[in-house]
């Protein structure tokens, strides 16, 4: 009965050697490449903007109108210079005085006599000023430096008319770099600056000639009394101004003549003068030796100015006077009205 045993179990081994030997399928993954690549670019920064007085050279937190000014910006850039594609700083009048904003910094797209400037250097070193077309802003010998260890200088004329600003905010400088991956970054000059009342008049010449009159003639419209100035004054001012007249206290001929500034003309040789922007004796006012007003309404002009044609002036002798011919500087002036 033992040996149907031990062939069963022998054919059983033979089998599992028979399984082990079969072929078997084996699954993976499957690979393919691709390349990677990315570029980097830093951001620049624009560490400072100051405003310097280019005949000192000191910082400066005041302006006036004719006298040059160099907004100094200071930029880093890890890429350095040749990254660079534009500066664009902007001097502008900001009404509220507050701290500029960059919001504030780009509503400016163009220039204006009265308010704004924009001056912008592109890579290459050029520097290009855009101002409203007759504005007296002048653009100055601007510098551009070799490397960013050094700063930019954007040189400039203040106009005639930028508008007058008693606040230390009043007039802003700010800039904005940008580079070549147009990336950009924006400063301020945190000080901010005045800028000083400007006046400037022109056109008076010639002589007031009243011809030959009589001693005691008073204030008259029209008549011996009156003569027009003859020519066309024009004022230009960046804020409020007065136009004023002045004379001579004394005139020369004769025994010489004197002005009475209250026009009462009681001594001999006394003389008085009125004088007036519109031509009209009713609203004229006495002249003085100092300046007296003769307009006190005047405001913040254009770059062509305020003509004033209709200017007039009357004369008053006492009845006692020298028979001469008398002589003397009459002034026009244009002064601060704030």
């Amino acid at each position: 009965m033992r040996g149907p045993k031990k062939l069963l179990a022998l054919i059983g081994t033979l089998v599992l050697v028979g399984a082990m030997l079969m072929p078997v399928a084996v699954f993976g993954d499957t690979t393919d490449t691709a390349t990677g690549t990315f570029s980097n670019n830093n951001v620049p920064s624009i560490d400072y903007v100051q405003l310097w007085n280019t005949s000192g050279p000191a910082e400066v937190t005041a302006m006036t109108p004719q006298v040059e000014y160099d907004a100094r910006v200071k930029v880093t850039d890890a890429d350095l210079k040749t990254d660079l594609t534009t500066i664009v700083v902007k001097v502008w009048y900001d009404a509220d005085g507050g701290t500029p904003t960059s919001g504030e910094f780009d509503a400016i797209s163009a220039g204006d006599a009265q308010t704004a400037i924009i001056i912008t250097w592109t890579e290459g070193a050029t520097f290009v000023l855009t101002e409203e077309t007759g504005s007296s802003w002048v653009l100055g010998t601007c510098v551009a430096p070799e490397d960013l260890t050094g700063y930019f200088q954007f040189k400039f004329t203040v106009g005639k008319v930028a508008t007058e600003a008693a606040t230390a905010n009043g007039w802003q400088i700010a800039a904005r770099v940008t580079d070549d991956s147009a990336q950009t970054a924006w400063n301020y000059d945190a000080q901010g600056s005045t800028m000083a009342w400007y006046g400037e008049i022109s056109g008076v010449s010639g002589t007031v000639d009243w011809g030959t009159v009589n001693p005691g003639m008073d204030f008259a419209e029209g008549g011996s009394s009156e003569e027009a100035l003859g020519v066309t004054i024009n004022y230009i001012s960046n804020g409020a101004f007065d136009e004023k007249v002045k004379s001579d206290a004394s005139w020369t001929g004769g025994s010489g003549a004197t002005l009475d500034a209250d026009g009462s003309c009681t001594n001999a040789n006394e003389f008085a003068l009125k004088a007036d922007d519109s031509g009209t004796l009713a609203s004229a006012v006495l002249v003085d030796a100092t300046g007296v007003a003769i307009d006190d309404t005047g405001a913040l002009t254009e770059e062509v100015g305020h003509d004033a044609a209709a200017n007039a002036l009357w004369l008053k002798l006492a009845s006692t006077f020298s028979k001469a011919t008398y002589s003397g500087t009459i002034t026009y002036i244009i002064a601060d009205g704030s």
